[in-house]
């Protein structure tokens, strides 16, 4: 016959001493051995050697310096320019533009990129020891995108050093300064993604890098390892709506903008892509009474560019072209 017993009181406490025992002793030991299983097998992080921290830091040093070395040859750049109106009866507008530039000598020529600078009637010049200036247009290529403006000599300039861009390979570091979205003394870093890049129309090859550039990066420089310009920054692939980077941005190469360079200091004037360099309207009543114009066809001058063909050609706002190359 089988009959059911409850556990007397002296063994449920024995139970719970054993139970405490275990908690208290053992468990420890099993975690551990546990802890060790999980983790240390694993690779648990350990702080580096002491060689790896100099090596570490002899990395960081280096990009420090190459932006201690190169930033005081970056200018950001102010343009104002008037944008021409859609419909006749507006006005014209005045719209700043901003840019990046480096000096290249202590004469205070600068180099930036043609589209910063096209039809400004005002160039501001910010230095990397925020003192500002006003620097006037030597001449823009357009089809290179290469322009030259001056500001006053001084031996305080500091001209960047350019470098080989015959040289420069995919894989190597780039480092990238300017100001984008008018933020000054910017630097970001990457490498170059490739040459030889044809992105346009024009005979001009353009570096292909991902070190961040962005709206404001425009006509600064793109250097390497050492601190020299090896490219212009100009362009990027953005396909968002804000224009923001990609990672796909380009830099004319520093040697096929040196013979560029020179044209512009000898010939002072926009050259490339033909270009009369004026804006014209239709004139207005008033203008044709005062002009003594009639009914005769024809259209005014409402805007000289500054360096261009036109300028040269002694033309004037409020002109009025009866014909052109004959016809």
């Amino acid at each position: 016959m089988e009959t059911n017993r409850s556990p007397s009181r002296l063994t449920l406490i024995n139970a719970v001493l054993l139970a405490f025992f275990v908690g208290a002793f053992v468990s420890p030991i099993l975690y551990s051995g546990l802890r060790t299983t999980l983790f240390l097998d694993k690779g648990e992080a350990t702080p580096l050697s002491a060689q790896d921290q100099q090596a570490a830091l002899a990395i960081e040093k280096a990009y420090t310096n190459i932006f201690r070395k190169a930033s005081p040859s970056v200018v950001f750049i102010k343009a104002n320019v008037l944008v021409r109106p859609r419909f006749w009866f507006e006005m014209y507008q005045q719209v700043e533009g901003a840019g990046s530039g480096f000096i290249i000598d202590h004469e205070g020529y600068i180099v930036t990129n043609s589209h910063v600078v096209a039809g400004a009637q005002k160039i501001e010049v910010t230095f990397n020891d925020d003192t500002k200036t006003s620097a006037v247009l030597i001449g823009r290529d357009e089809a290179s995108d290469v322009a030259l403006i001056k500001v006053n000599p001084n031996e305080n300039l500091v001209p960047a050093i350019l470098g080989d861009s015959d040289k420069v390979e995919p894989g190597q570091l780039a480092f990238a300064l300017g100001a984008p979205f008018g933020l000054s003394k910017t630097f970001t870093v990457g490498t170059i993604s490739a040459k030889q890049r044809f992105i346009d129309n024009s005979r001009f090859s353009r570096i292909q890098t991902d070190a961040s550039i962005n709206p404001g990066n425009s006509g600064g420089p793109l250097l390497n390892v050492l601190g020299e310009v090896v490219g212009i920054n100009q362009s990027i692939i953005s396909p968002g709506r804000e224009g923001g980077s990609v990672g796909i941005g380009f830099a004319i190469p520093i040697n096929e903008a040196r013979n560029i360079i020179d044209q512009l200091k000898k010939e002072r004037r926009v050259i490339g892509r033909p270009s009369l360099g004026v804006q014209v309207a239709q004139p207005s009543r008033a203008l044709r009474a005062e002009l003594g114009l009639g009914n005769r066809d024809g259209i005014v001058v409402s805007l000289v560019i500054p360096g261009s063909a036109a300028e040269d050609a002694g033309l004037a706002e409020q002109d009025f072209l009866l014909s052109a190359d004959g016809e």
